[in-house]
C-alpha cells in the first residue's frame, strides 16, 4: 500500500501564512508597543496629566501582543487544538488576528510618521515597510481566506 500525503486544507494554509505574518510583525517591531509608549509619554508631557500614563500602559500591553495575537489566532484557524466547534474556533482566531493586525497596522503607520520626522527616514522607512508590511499582508490574507 502506498501512503498518500495528506493535502493541507485551506484553513491550515491560512494558519501557516498567518503565523509567518505574526513572526514578521514581531521581527520588524510593528507590534505597536513602543509607539503607544511614546505617544503616552508625549501626552503626559504635553498635558501634564499624570493619570494618562496608566491608560496608555494598557495600550502598550495590548500593542505588545500584536504579533503574538496573530500567531495564536493563526493556530486557532489552522488546527483544532481546542475542542470547540469549528465555526467558533475560526471566529475566535479571526478576532485575535484582527486585533493583532489592527494594533500592528496602527503601530506601523505611527512608526512611519515618526521616522519620517527623524534622522534617517529612508532607511527606517524601508526597513519597517519590508517585513512589517509583509507580516500585515499575511495576517490579513489569513483572515480573509479562512472559512
Amino acid at each position: 500500500m502506498s501512503r498518500r500525503s495528506r493535502r493541507r486544507s485551506q484553513n491550515e494554509t491560512c494558519g501557516i501564512i498567518g503565523m509567518v505574518g505574526g513572526i514578521f510583525m514581531i521581527i520588524a517591531g510593528v507590534t505597536g508597543a513602543v509607539t503607544w509608549r511614546r505617544i503616552g509619554e508625549l501626552a503626559v508631557d504635553i498635558t501634564g496629566v499624570e493619570a494618562l500614563g496608566p491608560a496608555f500602559q494598557i495600550l502598550v500591553a495590548l500593542g505588545g501582543l500584536g504579533g503574538i495575537l496573530v500567531i495564536l489566532g493563526s493556530i486557532f484557524i489552522g488546527w483544532p487544538i481546542i475542542r470547540i466547534r469549528t465555526k467558533n474556533r475560526l471566529n475566535i482566531g479571526k478576532l485575535m488576528i484582527t486585533i493583532g493586525a489592527g494594533f500592528g497596522l496602527l503601530g506601523l503607520l505611527i512608526f512611519l510618521l515618526l521616522t519620517m520626522l527623524g534622522g534617517d527616514p529612508f532607511g527606517n522607512f524601508m526597513g519597517a515597510l519590508g517585513m512589517g508590511f509583509v507580516g500585515l499582508i499575511c495576517s490579513i490574507y489569513a483572515v480573509q481566506k479562512s472559512h
